[in-house]
């Protein structure tokens, strides 16, 4: 079957029978002329993929339980709590929302200390609303998945768990047999090297937030974000690293 025929049966693009080919969850074989066929098997795949996605599984959740490293039970039960959580917080959102609309017409009119008092007095009584905590978690835990290029355009696991584990792993040997080459051939030396990365990764996900803040009301500085957040960080990390060294930690 070529990918038109699959993109046609399943009704979704071929963008995405690549990207989930590119995650590993597909296997199509390649005929000698080069060109993908997908099995009956491939497109029951997909269609395992797709319902899954629709129900809110992240692709790395997908690619555990289609490989039968996460039971697929475990995974049902914790997107269900998932999904009765994002639920509980819609809830009370919706309400509010609701009562904003039949009340302020525009933004002009929009009494913000009397619905930020209200929230608080909801919340009290057991509404919940959106957790807003997320937002500097999801940035912290974003910056440290892109800084092992594990992380997909929204900031989540782009690969599996254990692919995640070996990419990082593999990374922190790498640094740390380069160290060890160039700087000095010790344990100690490759020890060094092996943090390193981890401890970048921490720091970058630290100052990471701050500076992204300025950086947001600095349009120029937007620009230059990314690498500015990198270097204080590897900074921060080779005076951390130096100071353990010195002092023998």
């Amino acid at each position: 079957m070529t990918i038109k025929e699959v993109e046609e049966q399943l009704g979704i693009p071929r963008a995405s029978i690549r990207f989930y080919e590119k995650e590993r969850l597909i296997d199509p074989k390649r005929e000698d002329n080069g060109y993908r066929e997908y099995s009956e098997q491939d497109v029951a795949t997909l269609k395992k993929v797709i319902i899954f996605r629709k129900l809110g599984l992240a692709v790395s959740e997908i690619e555990d339980i289609l490989d039968g490293s996460k039971p697929f039970a475990d995974a049902l039960a914790a997107n269900v709590t998932r999904l009765e959580e994002q639920l509980a917080e819609l809830n009370g959102a919706i309400a509010l929302s609701k009562t904003i609309q039949q009340s302020a017409a525009d933004i002009a009119s929009f009494d913000e200390n009397y619905y930020f008092a209200e929230i608080g007095r909801e919340e009290q009584r057991g509404s919940r609303f959106m957790d807003i905590a997320k937002d500097i978690a999801q940035y912290q835990k974003s910056a440290v998945l892109d800084y092992f290029g594990v992380a997909d355009t929204e900031g989540n696991l782009a690969v599996s768990a254990k692919q995640a584990v070996f990419t990082v792993i593999g990374a922190c040997l790498l640094w740390g047999f380069v160290r060890w080459l160039i700087i000095e051939r010790t344990l100690g030396s490759f020890c060094t090297g092996f943090v390193t990365p981890l401890l970048t990764a921490v720091l970058l996900a630290i100052v990471g937030y701050p500076f992204h803040c300025i950086c947001r009301r600095h349009p120029k500085l937007a620009k230059l974000e990314k690498w500015i957040i990198l270097a204080v960080a590897i900074f921060i990390c080779i005076v951390v690293i130096e100071l353990c060294e010195k002092y023998g930690w």
